[in-house]
Parts: structure tokens; C-alpha cells; sequence
């Protein structure tokens, strides 16, 4: 038995053959045909998630991991708006979300129906299509057109790049009857992958570019782990020319990368850039968390910058762009591991810049009582080698960035840095770890971490996700960065100061939980949940002080300039 609405039954026949295997599906009554469609094909893992907000996070995880499409589907009204945050991130992270969206029929649009809302073209500035089924479907060339709807959205959720797209659905009811009805073979389409690559011509060009650069410098963003990348940049960071400077959510792995960009600039002094002024500049990958660099290269602009991005996206992040290299860059570094030698000294350069700051930082840690930064430390220097990690955004991105440890113990760092809201950290986390099944630990801060608490409102919680939250009484992001903390409005508006704990939040939804306040308990704690016989999701939660957090934090960089 299956929904009555031939034209969905159709729907959920096509994303069956188009190789469609998980769809996260929030209750609802106007979605009822869907719902039911969906969870009666059992080729299709059907997810129930009730907040549409985390529902559609959770989605973006797991078709973050998969690299296929996910698809959600929820109720009318506001649900639909409650997918918004996801979809923008999927839209910006370049993720293949696929949205369903359950609509009053059109007539009563502006009726004040209840859960009626303007729901065609909803998402229009972060979506890469939205579509509108047929209302009842009932001529052949309805079903048809409605047919080549679903093929063309799924297509486009992969190609020419992956994104979100969105179909929105108006139904009349009845909306629960049922029919026996088998399932059938539907006409569809499929778009051959294709690979661009650069002509002849213009590798040459750029090699002559390459050639006569005597200072290049590669900074990595977003990437997904790309094993081809990785090993073409470890060839060319064996050229003494090249500097590649990398952030944990970048994914590369090489012995001759830098790994910590804030703390190699914040000690380069405005009177001593020029020598670290590259004169090529080589930017790969999505957006760059360190702000400091983007300041750098801003006020110091070299003279020739290239942007490798098979999207072709008109990213000019530092003023500075000259080229843009619209082909992945797989298909472009290996044309530059062979290079003209050149004599220059600007790899070293950064290197021992990169290797006596580092060992500056291993005796600022020494010297500083428990904090978040020692907490970060701690934390990294636990988590099992080779497994994956989810960042939340404001403090733990940054405070990872300054650790080489990542790098160093293999860890997949992954990021919302798409639109770099602190929203649905926790339920991307948990759809990743669904979809991945390898073992995956989000860092959220305190209000991340509240914020998207709803995320453990959730019966598909896996076993392998480890929740550690760093909880300073507030966003302390604020009293970092400039501005904010000089004002009255400091406690009560920015940082939103706090006394709140997440102990009765995790026991409300039976997961385990652990409060640690200092450094010793901290290293047990972390020991238990990552022992191997450990099988279950749990909650860790770091307890600082915010104020001696940013003074430390402050300090750090101090010490670090006059070393």
C-alpha cells in the first residue's frame, strides 16, 4: 500500500531509480502523502527528526560525508522556513541537499488558511533551483512534467557542482488515503560527470608565471579530504620557492606545511612583512577562517593572485585577484610539481618562523593555569588518530587552528563555514557521524551548543558521536575581537553572559554526561569515552572562566610577538 497521489507515488519511484538512499522527514500532516510514499519503499532509509531546523542540519551532515544527495521533507508554513539556516550553508559549503516542501493548495495562499504561508521560490537567494510540482496532476503531459521536475532537480543537485535544490509541493486532501499499488519503472534522466581541464596554451602561461615567481604562496580553505590534492602539494612543497599554509579544516597532511596561520602572522611585524610578501599568491579550496591573513595580504597585496575553483566563483578575498582557474585543482597542481630551480630561501623562511613559534607556544601553555586554550589541547591530543571532527564556529574553529595537532594525528576537520553561524553544529555533527559511521567529535561552544540543543531531540543519535562542549559562561568570541569589549553592552548583549550547564539537557534525552573543571579530570574523562569497549554517545562538558580565557588568549599573542 502506498499514498493515493499517483503523481507522488511517482516522486518517491524516481528517487529510487535515480539512486536516492536517505531522506530525514519531519511530522506533519499536509506532508502525509510524502511521508507515507517514502517510508513504504524500503529502499529508502527514512529518518524521523521533529525540530525541521536540526532536521535539515542533519541532512547536510550526512550528505556531507556521502558526497551524494540527502533529501528532507517537511510540513507548510514556517516549517519550510525553519530549513532556511541549512539550506544556505549547504548552498555557501556547496552541499547536495534535496528539499520537499509540503504546500496548501495555491488557491488558498493569502487566505488566512492556517500553516499557510508564500512557500514557491521560498529559498531564492540561496538555492541553486526550486521547482513547483503540478497541484493534481491529471492530463498525461502533467505527469510527465512532473516527472522531469524531480529528474532534473536531483541532477542538479550534483551537477555542474553539488547544492541544494528545491521542490515545493501543493496538495489537496485527502491526504492519508492509501492504494495498493506496485512499484514502477519511471522514464529518467542521468547528467555524464565531466572533467574541465586547462588547454595546452594556457599551462604553459601559467607554468612561465610559476617559473619566474621566486616567492609562492599557496593558502589552503574549506576542502573536502582529497588524497590527489594532498599528494600533489606535499611535490610542491618541496620546492624551496613554496610555503603552503594550511587551517584544520582544510584536510591536508604534508611535512613541509604550515599549519598555523595566525600564529606565523601575528608575529610577522608591519616593518619585517616584505620579506614574507609572496609574489605569487595561489588560494584553493573554500573560505579562509584566519582573519589575521586576510588582513595581511590585504594591506600587503602581491602582485599576482590566482584562484584555483572548479566553480568558477569570482572570489577576489584578498583585493588582489588576477587570475581565476575554473578547473578542480587536482587537474591543475600536478602541472607544477616540476618547477625551474629557483634560489630562494622563502620556504625556510616561513618553515623556522613556523617551527620557533610553535615551540614558543608549547611554553606559553606550560606557563598558564586551566583554560580553554589548554582545555583545546588537552582535547586534540585524545581524540583517536584518523577519526573526524566538527567544529562550531566563534571560538573552537579559531582555538583549533593554533594547535598543529590535527595535522599531526590525521584529523578530518569539518566546519558550517559556509555561512559561519554558530546554528545546527550539533545536529550536522550527528547526521556526519550517522552517515559515516566513523568515530566523530563536534567542539561547540556554550551557546552553540544550547542553541541547537534540540539536537538531541533525536532517536537516531549514533553511537560513535562525542559531544564536547567548552562552556565559558557566554560568547567569548566577544571579548576577543575588537570592538565589543570596550563597550557597556559587553555582558548583557554580546557575550550574553551565563551561569547555565547542559547536565539536565543530556540526561533529559539518557546520554551519558560528564562535567570536568580542571585538566586532570578532563584527561580521564576523555580516556573513558574514547576507549575502544565506549559505544555510546555522550556529552562532555569543559567548564573555564571567561574573562581569564580572553586575557590568556590576549596574552598568548603578546608573547608570541616578542619572541
Amino acid at each position: 500500500m502506498s499514498t493515493a497521489k499517483a503523481h507522488i507515488k511517482n516522486l518517491v519511484d524516481i528517487c529510487v531509480e535515480k539512486g536516492l538512499r536517505h531522506i530525514v522527514i519531519s511530522p506533519g500532516s499536509r506532508n502525509a502523502p510524502l511521508i507515507i510514499a517514502f517510508n513504504r519503499n524500503k529502499k529508502i532509509n527514512c529518518i524521523s527528526i521533529i525540530d525541521e531546523r536540526s532536521a535539515a542540519f542533519f541532512a547536510l551532515g550526512m550528505a556531507q560525508q556521502l558526497s551524494e544527495p540527502v533529501a528532507v521533507v517537511c510540513t507548510s508554513g514556517t516549517a519550510a522556513l525553519n530549513y532556511a539556516p541549512a539550506i544556505a550553508e549547504a548552498y555557501y559549503q556547496k552541499v547536495p541537499l534535496l528539499v520537499f516542501t509540503a504546500d496548501r493548495p495555491m488557491e488558498w495562499i493569502d487566505q488566512v488558511d492556517g500553516q499557510t504561508i508564500r512557500q514557491q521560490n521560498i529559498y531564492n537567494n540561496y538555492i541553486k533551483k526550486s521547482f513547483q510540482l503540478p497541484q493534481e496532476p491529471s492530463h498525461a503531459d502533467d505527469f510527465w512534467y512532473a516527472s522531469r521536475i524531480v529528474s532534473e532537480a536531483i541532477e542538479t543537485t550534483k551537477f555542474p557542482e553539488f547544492g541544494p535544490v528545491h521542490i515545493n509541493i501543493p496538495l489537496r486532501e485527502p491526504l492519508y488515503n492509501t492504494i495498493e499499488s506496485k512499484n514502477t519503472h519511471q522514464n529518467t534522466f542521468e547528467t555524464l560527470s565531466t572533467q574541465l581541464s586547462l588547454p595546452t596554451e594556457s599551462i604553459k602561461e601559467l607554468q612561465k608565471e610559476w617559473n619566474k615567481a621566486k616567492k609562492i604562496l599557496i593558502i589552503t580553505g574549506l576542502l573536502k579530504p582529497n588524497k590527489k590534492v594532498n599528494e600533489a602539494l606535499n611535490k610542491i612543497s618541496k620546492q624551496n620557492k613554496v610555503v603552503v599554509l594550511t587551517e584544520t579544516t582544510s584536510n591536508l597532511f604534508g611535512e613541509n606545511f604550515n599549519r598555523s596561520i595566525d600564529r606565523l602572522i601575528i608575529s610577522i611585524e608591519d616593518e619585517g612583512a616584505a620579506e614574507f610578501i609572496p609574489d605569487l599568491l595561489i588560494t584553493i579550496g573554500g573560505p579562509i577562517v584566519s582573519a589575521k591573513v586576510k588582513t595581511f595580504l590585504r594591506k600587503n597585496q602581491p602582485k599576482i593572485h590566482w584562484h584555483i575553483n572548479a566553480s568558477n566563483d569570482f572570489v577576489d578575498t584578498f583585493k588582489c585577484l588576477s587570475k581565476i582557474i575554473p578547473v578542480a585543482p587536482e587537474q591543475v597542481l600536478p602541472h607544477f610539481e616540476k618547477a625551474n630551480k629557483t634560489t630562494s630561501n622563502y620556504r625556510e623562511l616561513w618553515i623556522n618562523k613556523d617551527r620557533k613559534l610553535f615551540n614558543v607556544f608549547k611554553k606559553f601553555l606550560n606557563k598558564i593555569p586551566f583554560c580553554d586554550l589548554t582545555a583545546f589541547d588537552i582535547v586534540l591530543d585524545h581524540i583517536p588518530s584518523k577519526s573526524n571532527v566538527q567544529l562550531s564556529n566563534s571560538t573552537p574553529v579559531r582555538y583549533s587552528n593554533l594547535f598543529n595537532t590535527m595535522a599531526k594525528r590525521n584529523l578530518f576537520g569539518y566546519s558550517n563555514r559556509g555561512t559561519s553561524g554558530i546554528d545546527g553544529t550539533i545536529s550536522t555533527a550527528a547526521g556526519a557521524a550517522y552517515a559515516s559511521k566513523k568515530l566523530t567529535t563536534v567542539i561547540s561552544g556554550d551557546l552553540s551548543f544550547f542553541y541547537d540543543s534540540n539536537a538531541l531531540m533525536n532517536q537516531h543519535l549514533p553511537s560513535n558521536l562525542r559531544i564536547i562542549i567548552i562552556n565559558n559562561g557566554g560568547g567569548n568570541i566577544f571579548r576577543i575581537i575588537d570592538g565589543p569589549s570596550q563597550t557597556q553592552e559587553l555582558e548583557k548583549f554580546f557575550e550574553t553572559k551565563h551561569q547555565w550547564s547542559a547536565e539536565f539537557i543530556a540526561k533529559a534525552f539518557t546520554i551519558d554526561y560528564y562535567l570536568c573543571t580542571e585538566g586532570k579530570k578532563l584527561k580521564s574523562t576523555l580516556e573513558k569515552i574514547y576507549h575502544p569497549k565506549y559505544n555510546q554517545c555522550c556529552v562532555v562538558e569543559i567548564k573555564t572562566k571567561g574573562d581569564l580565557n580572553s586575557d590568556i588568549l590576549l596574552q598568548y599573542f603578546d608573547y608570541l610577538k616578542q619572541n
